[in-house]
């Protein structure tokens, strides 16, 4: 689970700000907070929206996480500039190193991980860790600049073992200026650094505006608690939907994708036999997902709606039939049928985009439904939609705010740190601008002629 996530200069962000998904010590929404397993245990909030007017930071701060989660998954090429994106209304920050820091719990173990970076090399980077309340060193890593790496490995991650300790020198030798250590140790086999790894491979899962957060046909076709999910949801929203299904045939790529470069179809090909998901659009325009079957066959799958009309007629649809609220509504649904499975950090820009008020609602509602104490499911949205700024719905370190200054620098702070009564209508309080985080809209100049 995420505990915090720290960010300077990167983006619209100068100065450090830190968002934070440790609990107060409120006692509403009891069911909204869940227990560390770790370190000091504090308490972890499983939601949090956040608000803001345009061009304020909220989907700056979700791509500083995707960039982060980048140079720890996928690394950088030797020679390769890292593609970092300074603070670039100040000349001192433009010249500075773009710094991250994550607190993290997960299995057991609490680590606070961070590095700082500019586009020719990791300036530093550090892990320590919490098992119990005494935190231990793991690494801590610096980069001159002539480009020389000089990892110090604590004892707790040597383990004690001579060759474990040479090893980790000489991984550290061979990192480049370019590449975490995190990454190139993973990349070399060692496995205490692989937990770490896999959350932000695995746990840390971005969605951004115009997509979705996996493929549905694949599970529509592989899952049948996930079609039932699906189907009930939808069936119960109104949405008119009252059954979902698939529609399958051999992949052709004269058929499905004429004017596919040869080499671009090699390389799909074996993409795809190694059990990889493609979504591409097809000659018409559809939706086309692309996976291997369960007879391990190339396979093109279209989305399909089910509707019942008068007499009892039913009718299939295309995925593309459906309104652009429905379309984004069943992409995020895997949010909620995998929130009471294992543990998942889902950060999602703008959830609300073209729902309903109600529906996007209802989505918030679903998910703390669906998570009992023993699940470890954060989501995390940015939304314009201010009937969820709702006391009866959200506690008040959940709600989110961002403000950007004269000088383009934004920050963001919780409505945890102001003094808000319990009963007050933080929505109309918020439109009213007692918050900030609203649009400053100036009066057009309108000449007198001007009729309406």
């Amino acid at each position: 689970m995420l505990l915090q996530f720290a960010v300077e200069n990167y983006a619209c962000f100068a100065d450090e700000v830190l968002f934070s998904m440790v609990a107060s010590a409120g006692a509403e929404h009891p069911r909204h907070v869940v227990q560390s397993r770790a370190g000091r245990k504090p308490r972890i909030l499983r939601l949090a929206a956040l608000y803001g007017a345009n061009a304020h930071g909220k989907t700056k701060l979700i791509e500083a996480l995707r960039f982060a989660q980048n140079l720890v998954v996928r690394g950088t090429r030797s020679g390769r500039r890292i593609r970092t994106a300074p603070f670039r209304l100040d000349r001192q920050w433009r010249e500075s190193p773009s710094r991250f820091e994550f607190l993290i719990d997960h299995q057991g173990v609490e680590y606070s991980y961070g590095f700082a970076v500019d586009s020719e090399r990791v300036h530093e980077e550090w892990l320590f860790i919490r098992e119990t309340a005494r935190e231990s060193r793991y690494f801590e890593r610096v980069t001159t600049e002539d480009g020389k790496v000089t990892v110090e490995i604590g004892p707790k991650l040597a383990g004690g073992d001579r060759k474990q300790r040479q090893f980790l020198e000489f991984v550290a030798q061979g990192t480049r200026p370019n590449q975490l250590f995190l990454t190139e140790s993973v990349d070399r086999n060692v496995e205490a650094l692989k937990p770490l790894f896999h959350w932000f491979r695995f746990v840390l899962t971005i969605v951004s505006a115009e997509e979705a957060p996996q493929p549905l046909a694949v599970r529509l076709d592989r899952e049948e608690d996930f079609v039932a999910f699906m189907a009930d949801f939808l069936r119960n929203a109104s949405t008119g939907i009252e059954g979902l299904g698939i529609e399958q045939e051999p992949l052709d790529f004269e058929r499905h994708f004429p004017d596919m470069p040869v080499g671009m179809r090699d390389d799909l090909d074996a993409d795809l036999s190694e059990g990889a998901v493609f979504g591409l659009p097809g000659p018409d325009g559809q939706s086309l997902t692309l996976y291997l079957d369960d007879r391990n066959q190339p396979t093109v799958a279209r989305l399909k709606t089910r509707h019942k009309g008068r007499d009892s007629l039913e009718e299939d649809f295309d995925f593309e039939d459906e309104s652009a609220g429905i379309q984004r509504l069943m992409e995020i649904l895997p949010i909620l049928a995998d929130a009471a499975s294992g543990e998942r950090v889902y950060v999602v820009d703008e959830l609300d985009r073209k729902l309903h008020p109600l529906l996007s609602r209802l989505f918030v509602t679903s998910f703390i439904d669906r998570c009992d104490d023993a699940q470890r499911t954060q989501l995390i949205f940015t939304t314009h939609d201010t009937h969820l700024m709702d006391l009866e719905l959200l506690r008040r370190d959940e709600i989110w705010f961002f403000e950007k200054d004269q000088h383009g620098a934004s920050s963001l702070f919780s409505m945890n740190a102001l003094k808000v009564r319990p009963d007050l209508k933080v929505e109309k309080s918020y439109l009213n601008g007692r918050f900030g985080g609203i649009p400053l809209i100036r009066e057009p100049a309108v000449g007198s002629d001007a009729s309406c």
